[in-house]
Protein backbone atom coordinates (compact mmCIF):
# COMPACT_ATOMS: atom_id res chain seq x y z
CA UNK A 1 0.00 0.00 0.00
CA UNK A 2 1.19 3.42 -0.77
CA UNK A 3 2.31 5.85 1.98
CA UNK A 4 0.55 8.69 1.85
CA UNK A 5 -2.75 6.69 1.40
CA UNK A 6 -1.85 4.16 4.76
CA UNK A 7 -1.41 7.10 6.71
CA UNK A 8 -4.81 8.88 5.77
CA UNK A 9 -6.59 5.88 6.25
CA UNK A 10 -5.11 5.10 10.02
CA UNK A 11 -5.67 9.18 10.62
CA UNK A 12 -9.27 8.46 9.57
CA UNK A 13 -9.66 5.37 11.83
CA UNK A 14 -7.97 6.94 14.86
CA UNK A 15 -10.70 10.39 14.79
CA UNK A 16 -13.10 8.00 14.05
CA UNK A 17 -12.30 6.31 17.67
CA UNK A 18 -11.87 9.70 19.43
CA UNK A 19 -15.10 10.60 17.91
CA UNK A 20 -17.05 7.29 19.30
CA UNK A 21 -15.04 6.81 22.59
CA UNK A 22 -15.89 10.69 23.43
CA UNK A 23 -19.35 10.30 22.15
CA UNK A 24 -19.96 7.41 25.05
CA UNK A 25 -18.57 9.03 27.34
CA UNK A 26 -20.97 12.17 26.92
CA UNK A 27 -23.89 9.62 27.23
CA UNK A 28 -25.87 9.07 30.73
CA UNK A 29 -26.25 5.32 31.66
CA UNK A 30 -29.75 4.28 31.12
CA UNK A 31 -30.74 1.54 33.55
CA UNK A 32 -33.87 -0.97 31.98
CA UNK A 33 -34.68 -2.61 35.44
CA UNK A 34 -38.21 -2.52 35.84
CA UNK A 35 -39.94 -0.59 38.61
CA UNK A 36 -43.25 -1.41 39.94
CA UNK A 37 -46.11 0.78 40.36
CA UNK A 38 -46.41 2.01 43.97
CA UNK A 39 -49.66 0.62 45.03
CA UNK A 40 -52.00 3.40 46.87
CA UNK A 41 -53.37 1.69 50.29
CA UNK A 42 -57.09 2.18 50.55
CA UNK A 43 -59.51 1.62 53.07
CA UNK A 44 -62.69 -0.37 51.60
CA UNK A 45 -65.85 -1.22 53.31
CA UNK A 46 -69.24 -3.27 51.94
CA UNK A 47 -72.45 -1.25 51.71
CA UNK A 48 -74.57 -0.47 54.71
CA UNK A 49 -77.39 -2.65 53.94
CA UNK A 50 -81.19 -2.50 55.29
CA UNK A 51 -83.32 -5.77 55.04
CA UNK A 52 -87.00 -6.65 56.41
CA UNK A 53 -88.66 -9.70 55.54
CA UNK A 54 -91.67 -12.08 57.19
CA UNK A 55 -92.32 -15.62 57.29
CA UNK A 56 -95.16 -17.18 58.88
CA UNK A 57 -95.14 -20.65 61.11
CA UNK A 58 -97.61 -22.12 63.57
CA UNK A 59 -100.17 -19.12 62.97
CA UNK A 60 -97.62 -16.67 64.36
CA UNK A 61 -96.16 -14.12 62.16
CA UNK A 62 -92.25 -13.87 61.88
CA UNK A 63 -90.59 -10.76 60.80
CA UNK A 64 -86.95 -10.10 60.86
CA UNK A 65 -84.83 -6.92 60.43
CA UNK A 66 -81.25 -7.21 59.74
CA UNK A 67 -79.01 -3.99 59.92
CA UNK A 68 -75.07 -4.38 57.90
CA UNK A 69 -73.39 -1.15 59.36
CA UNK A 70 -69.34 -0.62 58.24
CA UNK A 71 -67.82 -0.11 61.45
CA UNK A 72 -65.51 2.27 62.30
CA UNK A 73 -64.88 1.36 66.51
CA UNK A 74 -63.39 -2.14 65.40
CA UNK A 75 -60.32 -2.82 64.04
CA UNK A 76 -59.92 -2.98 60.33
CA UNK A 77 -58.20 -5.48 58.85
CA UNK A 78 -55.50 -5.60 55.84
CA UNK A 79 -55.36 -7.85 52.99
CA UNK A 80 -51.82 -9.01 51.12
CA UNK A 81 -51.88 -5.41 49.19
CA UNK A 82 -52.08 -4.13 52.62
CA UNK A 83 -55.21 -2.87 51.61
CA UNK A 84 -57.75 -2.14 54.69
CA UNK A 85 -60.99 -3.55 55.36
CA UNK A 86 -63.57 -1.77 57.95
CA UNK A 87 -65.09 -4.97 59.67
CA UNK A 88 -69.10 -4.81 59.90
CA UNK A 89 -71.78 -4.85 62.98
CA UNK A 90 -75.03 -7.01 61.92
CA UNK A 91 -78.14 -5.84 63.98
CA UNK A 92 -80.67 -8.71 63.96
CA UNK A 93 -84.37 -7.99 65.25
CA UNK A 94 -86.51 -10.16 65.17
CA UNK A 95 -90.71 -9.30 66.06
CA UNK A 96 -93.37 -12.24 66.75
CA UNK A 97 -97.16 -11.18 65.89
CA UNK A 98 -95.72 -7.77 66.39
CA UNK A 99 -94.19 -7.81 69.67
CA UNK A 100 -90.01 -7.37 70.05
CA UNK A 101 -88.66 -10.46 71.32
CA UNK A 102 -84.63 -10.42 69.95
CA UNK A 103 -82.59 -7.28 69.13
CA UNK A 104 -78.81 -7.81 68.87
CA UNK A 105 -75.82 -6.55 67.45
CA UNK A 106 -73.55 -8.94 66.44
CA UNK A 107 -69.46 -8.62 65.65
CA UNK A 108 -66.80 -11.44 64.29
CA UNK A 109 -66.04 -11.76 68.15
CA UNK A 110 -69.26 -13.50 68.63
CA UNK A 111 -68.29 -16.10 66.93
CA UNK A 112 -64.14 -16.19 68.25
CA UNK A 113 -64.12 -19.19 70.37
CA UNK A 114 -64.83 -20.97 67.06
CA UNK A 115 -62.64 -20.06 64.85
CA UNK A 116 -58.53 -19.84 64.66
CA UNK A 117 -56.69 -17.21 65.62
CA UNK A 118 -55.16 -16.15 62.47
CA UNK A 119 -58.39 -16.59 60.19
CA UNK A 120 -59.94 -14.13 62.90
CA UNK A 121 -57.38 -11.32 62.66
CA UNK A 122 -57.58 -11.28 59.28
CA UNK A 123 -61.43 -11.64 58.62
CA UNK A 124 -64.27 -9.36 58.82
CA UNK A 125 -68.16 -9.98 60.19
CA UNK A 126 -69.42 -10.29 56.15
CA UNK A 127 -73.02 -11.82 56.30
CA UNK A 128 -76.24 -13.03 57.32
CA UNK A 129 -79.31 -14.64 55.81
CA UNK A 130 -82.11 -16.51 56.59
CA UNK A 131 -81.94 -20.21 56.32
CA UNK A 132 -85.70 -21.71 57.80
CA UNK A 133 -87.93 -22.48 61.12
CA UNK A 134 -87.13 -25.64 62.81
CA UNK A 135 -90.44 -26.26 64.78
CA UNK A 136 -89.85 -26.04 68.38
CA UNK A 137 -86.24 -24.68 68.06
CA UNK A 138 -86.87 -21.05 66.83
CA UNK A 139 -85.28 -19.55 63.02
CA UNK A 140 -82.08 -20.44 61.76
CA UNK A 141 -79.67 -17.57 60.32
CA UNK A 142 -76.60 -18.22 58.57
CA UNK A 143 -73.68 -16.03 59.35
CA UNK A 144 -70.54 -15.83 58.04
CA UNK A 145 -67.08 -14.93 58.91
CA UNK A 146 -64.85 -14.28 55.92
CA UNK A 147 -61.58 -12.48 54.34
CA UNK A 148 -62.23 -9.60 52.67
CA UNK A 149 -62.91 -9.93 48.95
CA UNK A 150 -62.49 -13.55 48.60
CA UNK A 151 -64.29 -16.64 48.79
CA UNK A 152 -62.68 -18.21 52.09
CA UNK A 153 -65.46 -18.14 54.59
CA UNK A 154 -66.03 -19.79 57.82
CA UNK A 155 -70.11 -19.79 58.00
CA UNK A 156 -72.26 -20.64 61.15
CA UNK A 157 -76.35 -21.49 61.99
CA UNK A 158 -77.80 -19.63 64.67
CA UNK A 159 -80.67 -20.61 66.09
CA UNK A 160 -83.26 -18.10 67.70
CA UNK A 161 -85.58 -19.67 69.90
CA UNK A 162 -88.94 -17.69 71.08
CA UNK A 163 -87.83 -16.84 74.42
CA UNK A 164 -84.48 -14.79 72.60
CA UNK A 165 -81.90 -17.19 73.46
CA UNK A 166 -79.55 -18.49 70.76
CA UNK A 167 -77.33 -20.70 70.04
CA UNK A 168 -75.02 -21.39 67.19
CA UNK A 169 -72.44 -24.18 65.83
CA UNK A 170 -70.36 -23.99 62.29
CA UNK A 171 -72.32 -24.72 59.42
CA UNK A 172 -70.94 -28.19 57.77
CA UNK A 173 -73.76 -27.77 55.16
CA UNK A 174 -73.04 -25.17 52.49
CA UNK A 175 -75.90 -26.12 50.14
CA UNK A 176 -78.69 -24.87 51.58
CA UNK A 177 -81.64 -23.83 49.39
CA UNK A 178 -84.23 -22.38 51.66
CA UNK A 179 -84.37 -19.18 52.66
CA UNK A 180 -83.00 -15.31 51.48
CA UNK A 181 -80.25 -15.38 49.33
CA UNK A 182 -78.97 -12.18 50.46
CA UNK A 183 -75.48 -14.09 52.00
CA UNK A 184 -72.97 -13.23 49.13
CA UNK A 185 -75.39 -10.97 46.88
CA UNK A 186 -73.41 -8.08 45.62
CA UNK A 187 -77.04 -6.65 47.75
CA UNK A 188 -76.74 -8.87 49.99
CA UNK A 189 -75.59 -9.01 53.72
Amino acid sequence: MNKPLSTLLILSLSHFLIFSLSACGNKEQKTDAWEAPEHEVVTRQLPDLKLTDSIKNGGHTYVYSILRTPSDSLPSVEDDLEDRFKDNTIRLTLRRDGNEYFNKTFTKSTFASSIEKDFFCNSILDGIRFIRVEPGQGLVFSFAVSYPDSDMSIPFLMTIADNGSFTYVKDENLDHEEGDSVFFDEDGV
